[in-house]
């Protein structure tokens, strides 16, 4: 019970933290990103966070039951394992607060990529009420653009001109960790 109470405060307080700050996920995607009809026919699953591992990788759970890791297309925190990495914390926390536990989101696949990395984890992007949780962990600054062997996903152009803005503008790590 105590955990849990602990775990409710601690929630209260991380929301009127983010409140303080800008927290809202960037426009529809489809705004930023001129998907259209070609979009719509991508892989799609519509599934449940169970838990954010850390600043891009999420524990989902898909419809037929089964979990699976989900490593978020395009983008590279900092690390919250050893070694950490400065700004790791951050990006997890932010993470949390776009994706909350229980969250439905939307995984899409990406044609140019491939379906997994190394660690056997889904490359995916995932969006959340129709806004791409990628593209808002680089807006806010606690992520960079991740492109693989030098082949450019899909939406890299519009991930590097988020990435540049947080970077002029200082946003998260950008102020205190990557310069």
């Amino acid at each position: 019970m105590r955990r849990l109470v602990l775990l409710v405060l601690v929630g209260a307080a991380l929301i009127a933290l983010l409140k303080m700050f800008d927290t809202a996920l960037p426009s529809q995607v489809s705004d930023l990103l001129g998907t259209g009809e070609a979009d719509r026919d991508r892989d799609r699953d519509r599934v449940t966070v169970v838990r954010v591992t850390d600043g891009d990788t999420l524990r989902v759970r898909l419809p037929d039951g089964s979990e699976e890791n989900v490593r978020i297309l395009g983008i590279d925190t900092p690390e919250v394992r050893e070694p950490v990495e400065c700004g790791g914390g951050e990006a997890s926390e932010r993470m949390l607060a776009l994706v909350p536990v229980g969250t439905t989101v939307v995984l899409v696949s990406d044609p140019t990529q491939g379906d997994r990395d190394r660690y056997d984890r889904l490359l995916r992007y995932v969006v959340r009420s129709g806004d791409d949780v990628g593209l808002a962990q680089l807006t806010s600054g606690h992520a960079r653009v991740f492109i693989f062997r030098d082949d450019p996903f899909e939406r890299a152009e519009t991930y590097q001109r988020a990435e540049r803005r947080a970077s002029q503008d200082d946003r998260g790590s950008w102020s205190r960790c990557w310069r």
